[in-house]
């Protein structure tokens, strides 16, 4: 019986023993190279922190590591020591103020529950600055829990070797060969999924239980292990795009998914030196021996390279990588990220193609400016002259005048496209014929036309096309592209000019038979500054804004302008196409003729808008004004008495200032905007009587200034007075050389 409580007392012991050495030594072993992994892959993502002085990065970088429970406290350290970032639990003391020193050169040190690591951070041969992290496991608890459960299992144990020593030996000797069995697989495979096996419910089958809930506990801290290692796969995957692992040689053995499905490689693929098949082809002799040398010499790695996109476009990759070495400083792998550089790359090509063509366009502003100042300097030496005669004096001036309007219009169009740029151009819209609009546009390109001896032919629907749009705007976008059309067509050339009504639209083309467009130069074309290179000597003069302006004006009208080209020397057709709202005719030259008559006997002293919140107000009033003869329309909103507006153009509108949403000031100042409301009578009423709201209804656009409650005679009498100097906002109420002008 004695030799049967000692052997049962020596087995339960060395068993557990052998695991609790085990496992502990497993622990320590695990712990630390979780601690130098931290650390590694903490150094790569604060390499750019340290090499920019970037303390904020840093300390994101440090503050992420809340997610680590076990790691107590963390440091950054500059070269010089001192303390860049600091991170500690607030449990927990803060990392020393300047870099510690450990014992040894491994940079790790264990002292009993406490795991301490100092990681170099270097770049090339810079060394940039030291990784410092403090980790804290439970030794002592793990320790205790295994005395627990093996105090137990050996009680058991002996207790039931006590009662029943015959019986409980052959009953016990099963369980405990399994036991053994299950404590040699362990140890020999790592693997905690094992258990021994329970074939009784008596105190045996309690030591098995005992047995196998040391290994459940086991097993939990090895899944622990494990979801540390998703972890850190997380964090990887998390950069654009994600980390790398190679063997010493260089090899790669893993690659996260991100790069995998950017690339459209498998990982048995991307092993070892595949992923390079996917470089760039002027990248793969230099990337793949510098990576080589790189893993020879134990450099840090760091390069910029593209590779080629499922997507079919070559991505700008930024990698960065280090060695990481074993206490003996042999390396034993290599560690790094891909970082995603494409918009950076493409920001750079930007501002160096934005920054190219600012300083074509400022060559060329200083050439046209000096342009008109050498006739300029001899008209003054002419006029300045005693030799000169009253005709010379005469010609001098004149040139002189025709100078300074060159300049005028440069920088006139150098002005408009900043103001459309900031959004600061107003269309001053008015009722006019495109007949009118073309013929202003033709005059202006005339001189040149008339100097090349162009064939200009302009060809326009038959009938009065009636536009509601900004004359002098979209007269220069025709004069801009007749202007365009005749610096760069041959001398006697061919230029037409076709306007239609199509599909509910207003279409107007310039083509010409010039020097035509490559495929590649049409993108870029109404950009500011746009001057395309096979077309520079044939210009004569300009900024190259002239296309940017025409885009800029004619969007404003809510239009769109296209170019086409079949190539060099094939000729080029610019077209602008304006939305429907801009032909008055169907709205306009329709009402006169259908109900001109009607109107003339029901609609004694014309159409007046009624704008207020108050329903009531606005309902009593309009019937007050109908009774005097006059065709009332009431909207309750800003955005209704805009609507109405444009759909019936009264001659005079009386709104109320203080309504929600949109309020009178602002339905007054879009009004006068519009070629029907820029003539009518605007009356302001409002409940705000003081002398500055008085200022700022007539600043808003208003003809007067009624405040509440308003006697419906002085609204007549008002209405009287503003009506009698006014023409109608009907587009037949303006005549014709006022269309015209």
């Amino acid at each position: 019986m004695v030799v049967m409580l000692v052997t049962t007392a020596i087995a339960l012991a060395s068993a557990g023993a052998a695991l609790m050495y085990t496992d502990l030594r497993d622990n320590r072993a695990a712990w630390a190279e979780d601690l130098r992994t931290e650390a590694s892959i903490l150094a790569l993502g604060v390499t750019p922190a340290l090499s920019f002085n970037d303390r904020q990065y840093a300390q994101r970088s440090l503050d992420a590591l809340q997610a680590r429970d076990s790691i107590r406290a963390a440091a950054i350290y500059a070269p010089d020591g001192s303390l860049f970032a600091q991170y500690a639990r607030a449990d927990q003391p803060e990392p020393p103020a300047r870099r510690p020193r450990l014992p040894g050169d491994s940079g790790l040190y264990i002292d009993g529950e406490r795991v301490l690591v100092l990681k170099p951070v270097v770049q090339g041969s810079e060394m940039l600055g030291t990784i410092y992290l403090r980790a804290q496991y439970d030794l002592s608890g793990r320790v205790r829990a295994y005395l627990n459960v093996l105090g137990a299992v050996m009680i058991v144990g002996l207790i039931a070797a006590l009662l029943a020593s015959s019986w409980l030996h052959r009953v016990v000797t099963r369980p405990m060969e399994s036991m053994a069995a299950v404590a040699q697989v362990i140890i020999d495979r790592r693997d905690y999924s094992f258990r021994a096996e329970k074939t009784t419910d008596d105190e045996v089958g309690v030591v098995i239980d005992a047995f196998n809930k040391m290994l459940d506990e086991v097993q939990s801290h090895a899944r622990a292990l494990e979801t540390s290692e998703k972890l850190y796969r997380a964090i990887g995957e998390s950069i654009n795009y994600g980390v790398w692992v190679t063997d010493a040689a260089g090899r790669a053995i893993y690659i996260s998914d991100s790069f995998l499905k950017l690339v459209g490689l498998t990982m048995q693929q991307a092993a070892n030196d595949g992923w390079g098949s996917v470089l760039h082809p002027d990248d793969i002799n230099d990337t793949l021996l510098a990576w080589k040398e790189t893993a020879r010499t134990g450099n840090m790695w760091y390069r910029e390279h593209r590779f080629m996109g499922v997507d079919g476009r070559y991505h700008f990759i930024l990698a960065q990588g280090v060695p990481i070495r074993d206490e003996h400083g042999v390396i034993q792998r290599w560690a790094g990220i891909n970082l995603d550089i494409s918009r950076l790359k493409n920001t750079e090509r930007a501002l160096l193609e934005a920054d190219r063509r600012k300083d074509e366009f400022l060559a060329t502003l200083a050439h046209e400016l000096r342009n008109p100042l050498a006739p300029i300097r001899n008209a003054v030496r002419i006029l300045d002259s005693d030799a000169a005669d009253d005709r010379q004096r005469k010609w001098g001036r004149e040139v002189i005048a025709r100078q300074v309007q060159r300049m005028s219009l440069l920088l006139d169009d150098l002005l408009d496209v900043s103001r459309i740029t900031r959004g600061q151009l107003e269309l001053k819209k008015d009722y006019v014929d495109l007949k009118s609009i073309v013929g202003i546009a033709v005059e202006t390109a005339r001189p040149l036309l008339d100097a090349k001896h162009h064939k200009l032919v302009v060809q326009l629907p038959p009938e009065n096309v009636r536009l509601e749009a900004d004359p002098l705007r979209l007269s220069q976008v025709i004069g801009n592209l007749l202007t365009n059309a005749a610096k760069y067509t041959d001398p006697e050339g061919q230029i037409t000019l076709t306007a239609r009504v199509e599909n509910a639209e207003l279409v107007i083309a310039i083509r010409d038979n010039g020097i035509g467009l490559t495929q590649e130069s049409l993108p870029g074309l109404f950009t500011m500054f746009s001057q395309v290179n096979s077309a520079i000597d044939r210009a004569e003069g300009g900024l190259g804004i002239g296309l940017a302006l025409v885009k800029g004006l004619v969007s404003l009208h809510g239009g769109r302008v296209e170019v086409r080209s079949d190539g060099l020397g094939r000729g080029s057709e610019f077209i602008v196409h304006l939305p429907h709202r801009v032909l008055a005719s169907a709205r306009a030259l329709s009402r006169d003729e259908s109900t001109g008559a009607a109107n003339a006997s029901v609609v004694r002293r014309g159409r007046i808008l009624v704008a207020d919140d108050n329903r009531d107000a606005a309902e009593s009033l309009a019937l007050v004004l109908r009774f005097s003869g006059y065709e009332v329309f009431i909207a309750f909103s800003g955005t209704e008495a805009l609507e109405i507006g444009q759909r019936e153009r009264p001659r005079a509108a009386i709104i109320d200032i203080g309504m929600p949403g949109m309020s009178g000031h602002e339905v007054a100042r879009r009004m006068r905007l519009e070629a029907w409301g820029r003539n009518a009578a605007l009356i302001a009423l409002t409940g705000w009587g003081q002398e500055q709201d008085k200022q700022a209804a007539k600043a808003a656009g208003f003809d007067e200034h009624l405040t509440k409650p308003v006697d419906p005679d002085d609204v007549e009498h008002v209405l009287d007075e503003l009506l009698g100097d006014k023409p109608g906002s009907d587009a037949s109420d303006y005549p014709d050389s006022q269309l015209n002008s």
